[in-house]
């Protein structure tokens, strides 16, 4: 059983899921965590640039390796374990044993290489199974060639995951449309945040997490007019005047500090990502923040949109994406009366 799903600009990209979905384990391993099975000689070859191109950093609290890769040659003892993770990216041409066991049963395989081949559920279920086609004659630069566009596929994937998983519960759609109405903008989060406000500040906070903490907040307030200027200081300004709860104050740190001029349902803006820490004397404490200001004319306000995250011990690259895609939801209300 073989289905067809999706097809790139790399000659060709077929993903089939495996006939045998209901036996094997489960897999396992983080979604982001990437093992790569590939002959030594030609991952010597390509492996500074396939980790520059598929592991780029994401600024967190430090910068964080968005994708993991960990190479395992075929035949080592750890591939019997390794070949059990959720993502597994195979490299080679197609007469290779490891990669013959996987194209074998295919009714057909793209003729011209490079090319992306995947397949779900081949050694364990909720696996994805990524393989890079090679040809017989410049395999190294055949497989340095096409990493950008199997970095896009690796993240569009990631990033589909990710917003799949933030919106089991649901996406708090009655929750918009009442903000819009009564408060005079929307924003989509999912149905297990908590929704308060207070004058007109709106939390939107999400807490819940089995045993280690994992908060969640996105904050939306706003003020009367249009500035000419957006600057990254005046924001961080707004942010540290904004009410926190006794239990967890924040200090908003100045370095490193990146902004861009960003555009959300065709409302203009900018961007600022830092890090926020516990003050001095408090229990120790930080995690990434996003904020957005977002000028909306028709209604002569400017909105501030303050995301911050606390998981301490854990990667944040899912849980960016989380807040990035409530952020990018924004919409600014129907003008004033």
């Amino acid at each position: 059983m073989a289905r067809m799903i999706v097809g790139l600009t790399i000659p060709a990209v077929l993903w089939f899921t495996a006939a045998c979905t209901d036996r094997g384990p489960a897999a396992w391993g983080n979604a982001n965590s990437v093992i790569v099975l590939a002959a030594d000689t030609l991952w010597a070859a390509v492996e500074d640039t396939a980790r520059a191109v598929l592991e780029p950093p994401i600024f967190t609290v430090r910068d964080e390796r968005t994708f993991e890769l960990t190479q395992v040659a075929p035949g080592a003892p750890a591939w019997e374990d390794l070949r059990l993770f959720k993502q597994v990216l195979l490299i080679g041409e197609a007469g290779d044993p490891w990669i013959a066991e996987v194209i074998e049963d295919m009714d057909s395989i793209p003729a011209s290489r490079p090319a992306v081949v995947e397949r779900e559920d081949v050694w364990a279920r909720g696996q994805r199974v990524t393989v890079l086609l090679l040809p017989e004659e410049g395999a190294h630069e055949a497989a340095v060639a096409v990493l950008p566009e199997l970095h896009e596929l690796l993240t569009r994937r990631f990033r589909e995951y990710a917003q799949r998983r933030m919106f089991t519960s649901g996406p708090a759609e009655a929750l918009r449309d009442t903000l819009q109405a009564t408060a005079g903008f929307g924003l989509l989060v999912p149905q297990v945040y908590r929704h308060t406000v207070q004058d007109s500040i709106h939390v939107f906070l999400n807490d819940q997490a089995l045993g280690e903490p994992l908060d969640r907040t996105v904050v939306v307030t706003w003020r009367s007019g249009v500035p000419d200027t957006l600057t990254p200081e005046a924001m961080l300004a707004w942010r540290e005047s904004l009410p926190r709860p006794d239990d967890a104050p924040q200090v908003t740190q100045r370095e490193p500090i990146e902004a861009r001029p960003i555009e959300v349902a065709g409302a203009r803006g900018l961007e600022v990502r830092g890090v926020w820490s516990s003050p001095p004397g408090e229990w120790p404490a930080a995690g990434p923040f996003i904020d957005r200001l977002i000028v909306c004319p028709e209604q002569d306000r400017t909105y501030l949109l303050d995301a911050w995250l606390f998981v301490p011990g854990k990667g944040k690259y899912e849980y960016i994406i989380q807040l990035e895609t409530i952020l990018n939801s924004f919409e600014c209300g129907r003008p004033t009366a």
